[in-house]
Formats: C-alpha cells, sequence, structure tokens
C-alpha cells in the first residue's frame, strides 16, 4: 500500500470513527436542535464557537443551513437508541415524531435550493471540504476525549437532616453526632501562575491585515481580489482563528470580528452596490425598442417580468434571463418568429410557446412562427430558472 492509500484510509479510518462515536443532542442547554452543543460537548470545546460557526457558514453563502439541518436529523438526542432519520427508517426508537423528522427532510430542499441556487458549484463544494476537515481535526485530536455533561438544573436538592454536624448534612450516621468535630483541612497551596494563553487573537488579526494588504496590492494586477473576495479571505482567516482556539483556549475576540464581516460578506454578494441589484431582485420591464431591451437579465431570488410587445414588427433581438429562485415570464408578439430555449436545471415548471415540461432537471426548446408564418419580427430567447417557473407566451 502507497503513502497516499495509507493516508486515505487513516482519513477513512477517523470518519468511520467519528460516525460511530458522533455527537449526542443534549436535552439540557440547547437554543434550537442541540447540534452546536452537542459537538461542543462531544469534544470539549465552547459551545458559542460551534454556534458562530453555523451562523457564519449560514451567512456565507447558506452552506450552514443544510449543514445544521443534516445534524438535527443526523445526530441522536441524549437518552434515544438512534437518529431521528435512522427511526425513520426502523432501525430504533427516538424522542423525535415521525413527522417532525418529515418535515425535517422537506426544509432540507428550499435550504438546498437556496445555497446551490446562490452559488457557484465550486464556492459550495469548497466549503463543504472545510467542514469536513474541521469534522476530521476535531475527531482526530479530541475524539479521545470523554464528552463533557450538562448539569440539570431541574434535578431537586437533597434535604439537610435537621441537628446533622457540618461533616454528616445528610445525617447518613447519626450514632457518631457525638463525636468532635474533625480537624479543619489544611490551607490549600496558593495555585500555581496560570500558563500564559498564546495570543491567538493578536496573531489572526495580524494575518489578516496582511490578507487585506495583499489583496489590495494584488487587486491592482489580478481581477479576482475584489472586495467581496477579500472579504471572503478575511472570514476564512477569522474562522481559522477561531478554530485553532477551540484547542488552545485563546482567540474567543475574534467572534465580535467574524460576525459583522459575515454580514457584510452576505450583503454584497447578495447586492451590487454599483447601484443595480442584480442578486435580490425583481425586473418588470417593456422596452419599446431594440435598444432598450438588454443582453441579459439576472437574479438570484426574485423574477423577471419581460413584455416584448411593444417592439418594432421587423429586424432582430436576442436576450437571455437567468434566475435562481423564482419566476420568469416573456411575453412576446403574436407575429413575431421566436426561437427559445428554457430551462429549470433543479425543479420547475416550463411552459413555452405551448411546449411543457415540469420536474427535475427538464428543458424544451423550438422555434414558433406565430400566426402569420415566417416574417416580421425574429426574436431569441434563452430563459433559465435553478428553481421556479419558466413561461413565455404569446397572446
Amino acid at each position: 500500500m502507497s503513502g497516499t492509500e495509507k493516508a486515505m484510509q487513516g482519513v477513512a479510518d477517523t470518519l468511520r470513527e467519528f460516525w460511530a462515536h458522533r455527537p449526542v443532542r443534549p436535552r439540557a442547554g440547547r437554543k434550537l436542535g442541540g447540534v452546536a452543543t452537542g459537538i461542543a460537548l462531544r469534544y470539549r470545546i465552547d459551545p458559542v464557537i460551534v454556534r458562530i460557526a453555523f451562523v457564519a457558514l449560514a451567512l456565507s453563502g447558506g452552506v450552514g443551513l443544510p449543514l445544521y439541518l443534516a445534524g438535527w436529523l443526523l445526530l441522536p438526542e441524549e437518552g434515544d437508541e438512534v437518529s431521528p432519520l435512522e427511526a425513520l427508517t426502523n432501525k430504533g426508537s427516538s424522542s423525535m415524531s415521525q413527522g417532525q423528522t418529515v418535515l425535517l427532510g422537506i426544509l432540507m430542499f428550499p435550504t438546498l435550493a437556496f445555497t446551490f441556487g446562490g452559488n457557484s458549484g465550486f464556492q459550495v463544494f469548497v466549503t463543504l471540504a472545510a467542514t469536513i476537515a474541521c469534522i476530521y481535526l476535531l475527531q482526530k485530536n479530541r475524539g479521545h476525549l470523554q464528552p463533557a455533561t450538562l448539569a440539570d438544573p431541574a434535578a431537586p436538592a437533597v434535604p439537610l437532616a435537621p441537628g446533622a454536624p457540618a461533616w454528616d448534612p445528610l445525617g447518613a450516621a447519626p450514632f457518631a453526632w457525638d463525636l468532635p468535630e474533625p480537624a479543619p483541612a489544611p490551607q490549600a497551596q496558593p495555585p500555581a501562575p496560570r500558563q500564559r494563553k498564546p495570543r491567538i487573537g493578536l496573531m489572526t488579526m495580524g494575518v489578516a491585515t496582511l490578507v487585506v494588504a495583499a489583496s489590495a496590492i494584488a487587486g491592482a494586477w489580478v481581477p479576482w481580489f475584489t472586495v467581496p473576495h477579500t472579504i471572503g479571505l478575511v472570514i476564512a482567516v477569522l474562522s481559522a482563528g477561531l478554530l485553532v482556539g477551540s484547542f488552545t483556549g485563546g482567540g474567543r475576540g475574534l467572534i465580535w470580528l467574524l460576525v459583522p464581516a459575515s454580514v457584510v460578506g452576505f450583503g454584497m454578494t447578495a447586492v451590487d452596490f454599483d447601484g443595480s441589484p442584480t442578486r435580490l431582485s425583481n425586473y418588470d420591464e417593456t422596452p419599446k425598442s431594440v435598444s432598450e431591451l438588454r443582453d441579459r437579465y439576472e437574479t438570484s431570488v426574485g423574477s423577471v417580468r419581460l413584455d416584448l410587445r411593444q417592439l418594432p414588427d421587423s429586424g432582430s433581438v436576442k436576450t437571455a434571463i437567468d434566475v435562481d429562485l423564482g419566476e420568469a415570464v416573456v411575453r412576446v408578439p403574436k407575429n413575431a418568429d421566436v426561437t427559445f430555449t428554457c430551462e429549470a436545471s433543479s425543479i420547475g415548471d416550463l411552459d413555452c410557446l405551448g411546449k411543457r415540461a415540469e420536474g427535475s432537471s427538464v428543458e424544451v426548446s423550438g422555434r414558433d412562427l406565430g400566426e402569420n408564418g415566417e416574417g416580421g419580427l425574429e426574436i431569441e430567447l434563452d430563459v433559465r430558472s435553478s428553481v421556479g417557473e419558466v413561461r413565455v407566451l404569446r397572446d
């Protein structure tokens, strides 16, 4: 077996060990489904760090949403035999009802559509790969630790026995109450000075500053180093600092930088600050000349409604519409010659000049000459949606 095969085998063994001893979602101390708290208790790290990591992933493209739902479905709850998803396949019992499990499974579809529809496949792949790498590092370095526990605040206090001495508050040995009080315990020695924690926060800030400076310089020659991409690099550096800090016990102050950076990063990818929204927007346009028609209409979440019936009766026009999540409707003149391609890449409903299709990854195309046959305005349409409806109508 080569060195690469041994390394891959080691990674596979570690991930199998993670699944065999996966975190358990506690009933107490959780904020929602207990996924973040369960991971923190399993690996004895601060629950706040895990929660912030999920929030950062949710704000940076939405990947944290399906990951959290997957943890909710795949991690068993405290006291259960198996996870909710496994209980649905009759592998054991779970305190979550089958209806709740099915509901969580249904919620996975819109969150996955939002994640994959609003981001490039490469970005999603890199984020998932980084998440798997973090799970691998946690299991590799802290998988041997016994899970921490949370005290149950609802447990009733044990009443003290009346008249019991200080050394027997529960009254376990009343026959010895007449004995003299035991000698006081020797005073504890002053604790040794605490070891100085590594300055993870300061070092991470230094690396983030260098990244910003290097991106500003490189941006003069490499167009990729835009402001949103630079913010993404800073978020990656801050996340790495938090991960290292979870092992060394430092860097918690980075949370207050990561959250606003994630919010700004999400906002800059959702809205084009040059003035024309291209991510979260609705278009409703009726061009009256060829020059008024855009070459392309794009939106991530929203709708595009385009009425071409006011265009001249001659000439040729061409446009494309790309909607990630929403509706695209195009109305064409009754005598125009229309060449069209309509597609729903994930799931959708198509109705394009009489050609219909619905379901997952569907496409229709063709050429329609209108009521008067060939002749008149030539229109070429390319209308696509990841999740939603596509309509090309002649009325």
